[in-house]
């Protein structure tokens, strides 16, 4: 019975071809045969690749003794800058990547006000449009696909196709008899409907627009100041907009109000929203993060982190929620005398509670944007970075959940202010000030960069200098153990690989990686604390391989 539980059977098969390993013939491990894989990249394009390499054909089970050459691996992260753009007066104030990671949305502000859209091919603006006045901050936002761009300019909500810098939809707050300024909005993954905020400094309104109507079609007014924040939910459904000291959870389409609440001490930025809107964290200017979970009626506290008091103050300046509702990353800064600083990233797994399982910190000045990629593989952030620009002040990490090592840092002038992430993470763009973000000036610059998302999983370590022939899982040292025990395994061909642990009754007890891995040798810890004593496997897949060892916890 447990042979046929685990893995569809496939585990029998493999303990029945180790006990006869010895009388098989070398000759069945070299066959080669041939297929096509068909994938999308990652603009959506199908394409074929003919493999032939005996290690990823159906009928291979082990490399032959003379596998194909392969070129040494690469253990570095090959992020790059594509292209980094400065502008003489204007401040890039918010920046926005559609999902498919084509184009990108620049709001200019300050002296020069206007709206850029950008290609990935170079920093030449697609197409411009002007804005106005001066002095106003011009908001951002952009549909899965860049079909759809919306923009908060001062008394307008504008709509334009990514083809055209001719605002399709043009809608005058005035006329409605709003006194406050466009600010924060955001678009539906299809860009069917847009949620834009009215802000005021003692009252604001929040307003929903589906594409191609002449005017709104709901208006609510939000409590606590001027609007800070809008975001709504991967999945669409919900908005959560904050002020200085609340916010709310709206249905994006209806704008019917599902939840409100306060924000104590304060926040000048957007609150986090899970995919599905279970989740969702307020911070504030006292070092707090709140996180809560909907139940079905309210949502109701999970835990509240408080950043460490010291001689000045500790804020929690900026967070996100990864869209599949298990992680959060905040940005502080904290005060480390009355006129030195520095920003810290907080990383969260929300069923692990208030304490962080990893920070980044000397960042040289507070993190002013964090934001994660949709498939929840990269997060970044950017920071101010110190008034002599000795550190880098762009950060990206692996996000599932990393181990708080960045893999791509990159320095800009200045001070950046924003950051946004394609759906698959490979395109991150940020906009910022040409000058430090504490120092009178002017100009700005934009940066858009290529991330490698191709990383080693976190919780695996490499081994340098091992360039291993075939597919091999280790038995695992010590054994028996109790309750940690490293297990070793090669891989001969970059690509993916899961390494499971089963009981002895075919229960999946803990999957220790799945992922990505460049060719090498590595090393992974499973702990059996909170485990019975008793035998357990610990499988390893890639494609149709399988690898099996046996082990046994005795406490």
């Amino acid at each position: 019975m447990l042979l046929n539980k685990l893995i569809g059977g496939d585990l029998k098969k493999i303990l029945l071809l180790f006990f006869f390993l010895s009388i098989l013939s070398a000759a069945l491990f070299s066959q080669t045969t041939g297929r096509h894989s068909v994938y999308k990249n990652m603009y959506g394009i199908n394409t074929e690749m003919l493999i032939t390499v005996p290690e990823l054909c159906e009928n291979s089970v082990q490399y032959s003794q003379n596998p194909p050459f392969i070129p040494s691996p690469d253990y570095s992260n090959s992020s790059y800058v594509r292209w980094n753009l400065s502008e003489a007066t204007g401040i890039g104030n918010d920046v926005a990547v559609s999902g498919n990671g084509l184009i990108s949305a620049n709001g200019w502000s300050l002296n020069n006000q206007h709206l850029d859209v950008y290609g990935n091919a170079n920093n030449t603006p697609l197409w411009q449009y002007g804005l106005y006045p001066s002095g106003y901050r011009n908001y951002v936002a952009t549909s899965d696909t860049g079909g759809l761009i919306a923009v908060g300019a001062y008394k307008n909500i504008l709509f334009f196709d990514k083809g055209s810098n001719t605002p399709f939809f043009n809608f005058d707050l005035t006329t409605t008899g709003d006194t406050g300024t466009a600010s924060f909005l955001d678009v539906t993954s299809n860009g069917s409907f847009v949620v834009a905020g009215a802000s005021r400094s003692d009252s604001s309104k929040i307003l929903g627009f589906a594409k191609g109507s002449s005017t709104y079609s709901w208006r609510v007014y939000i409590p606590g100041g001027q609007i800070y924040g809008v975001r709504i939910s991967g999945n669409d459904s919900l908005v959560i907009v904050s002020t200085y000291s609340n916010y709310m959870v709206l249905n994006t389409f209806t704008g019917v109000v599902r939840a409100q609440g306060t924000i104590s001490y304060g926040t000048q930025c957007a609150q986090g929203i899970s995919g599905n809107g279970n989740i969702i964290a307020t911070v504030n200017y006292h070092g707090q993060v709140r996180v809560m979970q909907w139940n079905g009626s309210a949502y109701v506290q999970l835990w509240q982190y408080q950043e460490p008091t010291g001689t000045y103050y500790n804020w929690i300046n900026c967070i996100d929620i990864s869209n599949d509702g298990n992680y959060i990353a905040a940005g502080t800064l904290n005060f480390l005398t009355s006129s030195t600083y520095d920003g810290k990233v907080r990383f969260f797994k929300v069923s692990n509670g208030n304490t962080p399982i990893w920070s980044y910190q000397n960042t040289g000045d507070e993190i002013s944007a964090i934001c994660f990629s949709k498939n929840g593989k990269v997060l970044a952030a950017v920071s101010y970075g110190p008034m002599d620009y000795s550190k880098d002040n762009i950060f990206v990490f692996q996000a599932n959940p990393g181990d708080g090592i960045p893999v791509f840092t990159t320095k800009s002038s200045g001070s950046p202010f924003a950051c946004s992430l394609s759906d698959d993470g490979t395109t991150l763009v940020t906009a910022g000030k040409a000058v430090h973000a504490r120092i009178m000036g002017s100009g700005g610059n934009v940066y858009n960069i290529f991330v490698d998302t191709n990383f080693t999983p976190s919780g695996i370590i490499n081994i340098p200098g091992v360039i291993p022939a075939e597919y091999s899982l280790h038995q695992n040292y010590p054994n028996p153990f109790n309750p940690v025990t490293k297990i070793k395994f090669d891989v001969p061909v970059s690509g993916s690989i899961r390494i499971s642990v089963y009981n002895s009754t075919g229960e999946l007890v803990r999957t220790l990686m799945d992922g990505y891995v460049k060719r090498g040798s590595y090393e992974t810890y499973f702990d059996g604390s909170g485990l019975g004593s008793g035998i357990y496997y610990s499988v390893m897949a890639s494609g149709n391989r399988r690898e099996v060892i046996k082990m046994a916890l005795i406490k």
